[in-house]
């Protein structure tokens, strides 16, 4: 079969479903397969021996049957769409795409709009050619039959293995561990918090009051990333039947909607129930007395129902952990409260009346204008330490260097047609200098985009004072809070605030302001 020669392409890769089973069968036998090197490795073959001219390699390292879950063969498509390729280097055509008529069409439009070719190891695909939508349209129907076969046999499998009492979830439920026949078995080290869990949601103690007790006990969170325990997750326990030794499967469904999944909750008639599937943690009377008291402990919210009380809302930040201040009411107090409600917090970090607070943004705000009309009278010295001059320079300087390698990348064809450079040399020395080429290209977008921001602050902070000036103005002479809220949020990105416990003073506090400028 004909294969074209000389070709400027790109090379994309991405694993198929079959590919991710073969990997984790031969990690469970302890041997190596790393499909992705295979593919590439194949491709680049294919580019040596054709003496195509690569100019990126795209790796896929998410699964998703769409185009819009797949963000570098996003990125191909915009690439292709500029013409810039003769071709894209694929394992096969499928690789590119299983998904519906809408990403098909997709795929049809971006290659044959700009008549880049698809070339696999044994075909090549020319959208130039009569016979284009005939056989692409037969390809991506066959590639849409198997991955409709293929997701209906893996659902199958899954509910064969809930049915079974099986559990495969990505990572077993807190408390529990998983043998090689995916059941579930008591985890010594964690299986008394669990049971403590529903002991204490039993007994009348609240989500927040479980999870202080439990960060006092210093029992690790099962979210690796979190020092402390959240309400969520003590919800997320209490709440969860495999505790009573049964397996659920098909609680939610993922539903594609414009492009992408959206998570819809199945009516329990719909569920795959196995009970008894695995020992027990707590038993059902335990269950059922735990949930009827959090039942009873919730209620419904009722912001939608009440009128903004906290001027700051939103706004307002912690400066230890970046969650946001809690408005805390006091009925019998003259004024309300701000504090952080982070446990990791607790004795780090003090709370402050809001009205203290509130003055001392609004000083600040009007320190940040008298400091800058000072500044504006200051203009030549200003002037001299922009740093827009600087960037400039560097950007002339990145420049050049891109057109040295660009004569550098041109020569190398020049010396492989002489005889000077094998393929192998011309490949690895065109690979160091299209990386570096890219690194350079990198470094002169960022640059670009650094000046053309430092050049839109200069000019946007002329416009911010007078809007800084009307707001300050404004905020004094209204008492309404939502609109309290809404001027400073239009002057604000946030504000941080930090007071340590060693503070005795009311108003000893510090507030960091992050203009949107």
């Amino acid at each position: 079969m004909y294969m074209p020669r000389n070709l400027d392409v790109f090379i994309y890769l991405r694993k198929s479903r079959k590919d991710i089973e073969e990997e984790k069968k031969a990690t469970e036998m302890g041997t190596s397969y790393d499909t992705l090197q295979r593919h590439r490795d194949t491709l680049l073959a294919v580019a040596r021996k054709e003496n195509h001219n690569i100019i990126d390699i795209f790796e896929e390292v998410v699964s998703g049957d769409s185009i819009a879950e797949r963000p570098q063969i996003q990125k191909l498509l915009r690439k292709v769409e500029t013409g810039i390729a003769d071709a894209v280097l694929v394992m096969d055509i499928d690789r590119l795409g299983r998904g519906d008529m809408l990403d098909q069409g997709i795929l049809d439009r971006a290659f044959r709009y700009s008549g880049t070719k698809i070339i696999t190891p044994t075909e090549v695909y020319d959208p130039e050619s009569e016979t284009w939508e005939l056989v692409f349209g037969i390809k991506s129907l066959i590639a849409r039959e198997e991955l409709k076969a293929i997701s209906k046999r893996m659902q199958r499998g899954r509910r064969t293995s809930a049915a079974e009492g099986k559990s495969i979830s990505k990572k077993p439920p807190y408390g529990y561990l998983r043998d090689e026949n995916l059941k579930l078995y008591p985890d010594p080290e964690t299986a008394w918090v669990v049971v403590k869990i529903f002991e204490m949601m039993r007994d009348g103690y609240g989500r927040q009051a479980i999870a202080a007790e439990l960060d006092r006990l210093g029992v690790k969170p099962p979210n690796e990333k979190r020092d402390f325990w959240s309400p969520s997750t003590i919800t997320a326990i209490v709440t969860n039947e495999v505790y009573m030794g049964h397996i659920i499967w098909g609680k939610v469904r993922y539903v594609k909607q414009n492009g992408k999944y959206v998570r819809k909750k199945m009516p329990p008639e719909r569920w795959y129930v196995k009970e008894n599937a695995h020992e027990p943690l707590v038993s059902k009377e335990l269950w059922e007395s735990a949930n009827k008291a959090y039942k009873s402990r919730w209620r419904p919210s009722t912001v939608e129902n009440r009128s903004l009380a906290n001027p700051l809302a939103g706004i307002l930040k912690c400066e230890v952990c970046g969650f946001t201040m809690w408005y805390q009411p006091r009925p019998d107090r003259p004024n309300d409260m701000i504090r952080c409600a982070n446990p990791k917090c607790k004795g780090v970090q003090k709370g402050a009346l809001l009205p203290l607070v509130e003055e001392r943004i609004l000083q600040s705000l009007a320190e940040f204008v008298d400091q800058f009309e000072v500044q504006e009278q200051m203009m030549e010295k200003r002037e001299s330490q922009s740093v827009i001059p600087l960037k400039q320079k560097a950007l002339e300087k990145k420049e050049k260097e891109l057109k040295e390698l660009n004569v550098q990348k041109s020569n190398l064809h020049d010396f492989l047609e002489r005889g000077i450079y094998t393929v192998e040399v011309f490949l690895e020395r065109q690979q160091n200098i299209v990386q570096r080429i890219k690194q350079i290209q990198e470094e002169i977008e960022q640059l670009k985009q650094e000046i053309e921001k430092e050049q839109l602050k200069e000019k946007n902070i002329n416009e911010y004072i007078p809007t800084v000036k009307k707001v300050l103005e404004a905020y004094r002479s209204t008492d309404d809070v939502e609109k309290k809220n809404r001027l400073l949020k239009s002057v604000l990105e946030k504000a941080t605030y930090l007071r340590k416990p060693e503070w005795k003073k009311k108003d000893q506090f510090v507030i960091q302001l992050y203009p949107k400028i």
